[in-house]
C-alpha cells in the first residue's frame, strides 16, 4: 500500500493561479471520471482484482471543496470502494478543442467514504441543487451519498503546465 499523503502540506511554491485554475475545474464541471480499484468478488468473477476501473459519475462539491457522489450499491465502482476507498476523479474541460490535450484537466486523488445521518442530508441538498434530475432516484434504497476527501491533485493546464497540489490547496 502506498504511503499516506498529508493533504494539508502543499508542495513547495504552489502559485495562486495554479490553485485558482484547479478550483475553477472543480467548481465548473458537474461530471467526472471516477477511477476505483477492482475488487475481487464472486459477483464479478470475470473481473480481475486490483486493476483500475473508470466510470462516469455526476459530481457536486461541498462547502469544504470535497466532491460529493450519489452511488448505487449495485454499481461496480461502489463495490470497489467498499473494499478499498482509494479513488480518483478526473475533471476536464477539453470539449470542442481541436486538440483536447491543450485543454485543462485535474485529477484529484483521495479516499471516498459513504455518508450517513446529517452529513448525508447535507450532501443530498447540495447534490440535488446541482443535479435536480437525480431526485428521481436519490431516495432509492440502494443509493448512498459518498464524499471524496482529497489527499492530492494533479493539474495539467496545457502542454508543459503541470502541477501537483495538496488536498488543502483545493479548499475554497
Amino acid at each position: 500500500m502506498p504511503p499516506e499523503i498529508d493533504p494539508e502540506t502543499p508542495p513547495p511554491g504552489t502559485p495562486a493561479d495554479v490553485r485558482q485554475a484547479a478550483l475553477a475545474l472543480l467548481a465548473g464541471r458537474d461530471q467526472a471520471t471516477l477511477s476505483t480499484l477492482v475488487a475481487s468478488s464472486a459477483e464479478d468473477a470475470a473481473a480481475v482484482g486490483g486493476w483500475p476501473y473508470p466510470s462516469l459519475v455526476l459530481v457536486a462539491m461541498d462547502g469544504a471543496g470535497r466532491p460529493l457522489l450519489l452511488l448505487s450499491e449495485l454499481a461496480l465502482h461502489t463495490r470497489n470502494l467498499r473494499q478499498d476507498g482509494r479513488a480518483a476523479l478526473l475533471f476536464e474541460d477539453t470539449g470542442g478543442l481541436e486538440n483536447p490535450l491543450t485543454g485543462p484537466r485535474l485529477s484529484v486523488m483521495g479516499r471516498a467514504e459513504p455518508l450517513a445521518g446529517e452529513e448525508a442530508e447535507a450532501a443530498r441538498a447540495l447534490y440535488l441543487e446541482r443535479h435536480p434530475s437525480a431526485a428521481l432516484y436519490a431516495d432509492f434504497p440502494d443509493f448512498r451519498f459518498w464524499r471524496l476527501d482529497i489527499a492530492q491533485a494533479h493539474l495539467v493546464a496545457g502542454f508543459g503546465r503541470i502541477h501537483w497540489l495538496a488536498g488543502g490547496d483545493l479548499k475554497p
